[in-house]
């Protein structure tokens, strides 16, 4: 409108002047098509509906479908608008969603998209700026932004085949050749009565049909309660390799937590980076439970957590371990330790807690920290890249 204001000035002049029915109606006209052009914006604009069609958790190398939908939901026409969508830069490899359309009444317009997860995180698509005018381009254009959708994607998986974990506590879904472990729950066969068995152990049905007295053989087995403890404190991290290194363990994480739901074990959760959907704090310990439901909740904490400084390794030894239950397995991963760790994780296994370390770098001090380890019968493992983890065997 600014750009009218001298004409509408001087026709004002003009009209008073030489008292010019003409130049009033000019004026009136102008002022006129301002005001129905500023209504025109404001109206148009706020019945404008938007909404976005895509999965909202992906893993890595997945492609993103993304379906934006734009609807006028009044009678006046949209001569023209303009959506100008923001997109994360980890997933949109430099591409932006720019379009200008029109909208004739109750119109519908559909705008596609893709972006692939190159990088695990949370992320938010939007916001959507959106931009309109009157038909004539006398009235500032209007404009109005629609909302963010979350976007979560999950850390790398990678497969354990060789995974061992020492466990104390037997009845649970993993084999052991130990035969003090067996599962009354898993029956392998049964056996003729011998002397020293126990009553309980006799299977009646097959006693009647074979005539002879049978008892029950049982697979031994194992239960492990898991805890991991992803330790993301940054100064356990080298500077140069604070991004591999730290993301290294979150894949670990991740990794051993897919491993132990595929096996139904318990599996936990302690970690001292930092989330964005609480603040940046620490995410709430996720105590071992089983079920999908849980090691979903642990993916999703894995995807959205961040390196952090403000909550070091040995605050979690100290506060986060006292209500373990005996004989549950603990898996620190970190990219850095100390002696003073090693001698407060074995204050736990004297408590008959089982500790094990992952290192996702090399530390200065390996060959003391191993030897001190071996004494103290805590196992630590070096994995330093995606191959390590394949072949992680722990004993």
């Amino acid at each position: 409108m600014t750009e009218y204001l001298p004409l509408i000035v001087f026709l004002m002049i003009l009209a008073v002047i030489i008292r010019d029915n003409s130049a009033l109606t000019v004026l009136y006209m102008i002022i006129g098509t301002f005001l129905i052009g500023l209504w025109w914006n404001k109206r148009a604009i706020k019945h404008i509906e938007f909404s976005r069609e895509f999965d909202d958790h992906a893993y890595l190398g997945d492609q993103i479908e993304v379906k934006l939908k734009i609807k006028n939901q009044s009678f006046l026409p949209i001569l023209w608008l303009e959506v100008r969508e923001s997109l994360p830069a980890n997933l949109s490899s430099g591409k932006s969603v720019n379009n200008v359309f029109s909208l004739g009444t109750y119109g519908i317009n559909k705008i596609s998209y893709s972006l692939t997860a190159f990088k695990r995180g949370y992320y938010n698509l939007g916001p959507l700026k959106a931009r309109t005018g009157d038909p004539l381009g006398v009235a500032r254009s209007a404009q109005t932004d629609f909302g963010e959708n979350p976007l979560i994607i999950y850390p790398r998986i990678v497969t354990l085949d060789a995974l061992k974990l020492p466990s104390h506590s037997p009845f649970g879904n993993i084999r052991h050749k130990n035969p003090i472990f067996e599962d009354p729950s898993r029956i392998l066969g049964k056996r003729d009565f011998s002397h020293g068995d126990s009553v309980r152990r006799i299977d009646w049905k097959s006693t009647a049909a074979t005539g002879k007295l049978q008892v029950k053989l049982y697979e031994a087995s194992i239960a492990l309660d898991v805890l991991i403890i992803l330790d993301l404190y940054i100064e356990n991290y080298k500077m140069k390799s604070l991004y591999n290194a730290s993301e290294l363990a979150i894949t670990a994480a991740a990794s051993i937590a897919a491993w132990g739901n595929s096996q139904r074990q318990p599996i936990g959760l302690i970690t001292n980076g930092k989330d964005p959907l609480t603040d940046n704090l620490m995410p709430q310990p996720l105590l071992p439970h089983k079920g999908t439901s849980h090691f979903i909740n642990i993916l999703e904490i894995l995807a959205r957590i961040q390196i952090a400084d403000n909550y070091p390794l040995e605050l979690i030894i100290h506060d986060k371990l006292a209500n373990l239950s005996w004989g549950t397995t603990i898996i620190l991963i970190t990219g850095g330790l100390e002696f003073d760790d090693l001698d407060n994780l074995f204050r736990f296994r004297k408590r008959g807690l089982l500790p094990v370390v992952i290192l996702t770098e090399h530390v200065p001090n390996y060959p003391g920290l191993r030897d001190m380890a071996k004494s103290l019968s805590i196992p630590i493992y070096t994995a330093t890249q995606i191959d390590h983890l394949r072949t992680l065997g722990l004993d």
